[in-house]
């Protein structure tokens, strides 16, 4: 297999459009998703086990050499397309209606916290073999992916909560809960 042929198949090429999504729009978000804030209040081992599980993911996904010419690989496209953009309108929501019944409630601003399993399940399905000698199996990248999940939400969660304990009743939207 040549060069070019290996790096346009390469996994992690998939994870790209995400992380230049959360890149450029982090700023955009509700102060309560900044980072000094988000990451406030958070229990070591959540922020310790979330990364540890974000940072395995996108090593496994160097390693990984996708195919979507079988049957798994185009119904991993499938469930990836449709993953990334719930991820992206649960951003664009929280982003352009902060004050809405959705952001404020736990389902909307936990969204970007669950919807990444959708996208990670769909590289899993897509996944074919490594780089190395070594079995692939989808369920070596959607272990981790699911690990993640649970931390990644756990941590919003926890958020979430923090920040309904210091509003009254959740009326103050998350962009006003930390100025």
């Amino acid at each position: 297999m040549n060069v070019a042929k290996k790096l346009t198949s390469n996994a992690f090429i998939l994870t790209i459009p995400i992380l230049i999504w959360n890149i450029l729009l982090t700023p955009k978000l509700p102060i309560a998703y900044q980072p000094i804030n988000f990451n406030s209040h958070v229990p070591s081992f959540v922020f310790i086990g979330e990364n540890l599980f974000r940072i395995s993911i996108f090593i496994l996904a160097i390693a990984i050499q996708f195919d979507i010419n079988s049957k798994n690989g185009r119904l991993g496209l499938k469930v990836y397309l449709i993953g990334c953009a719930l991820y992206f309108i649960s951003w664009l929501v929280l982003i352009y209606a902060p004050n809405s019944w959705w952001s404020l409630s736990i389902f909307g601003f936990t969204a970007p916290a669950y919807t990444p399993i959708i996208w990670l399940l769909g590289i899993s399905l897509m996944g074919h073999t490594y780089y190395f000698n070594f079995k692939f199996s989808y369920w070596h990248l959607l272990i981790p992916s699911l690990l993640f999940s649970i931390f990644h939400m756990t941590h919003s969660i926890i958020v979430y909560w923090t920040m309904s304990t210091y509003s009254d009743n959740l009326k103050i939207p998350p962009r006003d809960l930390f100025t």
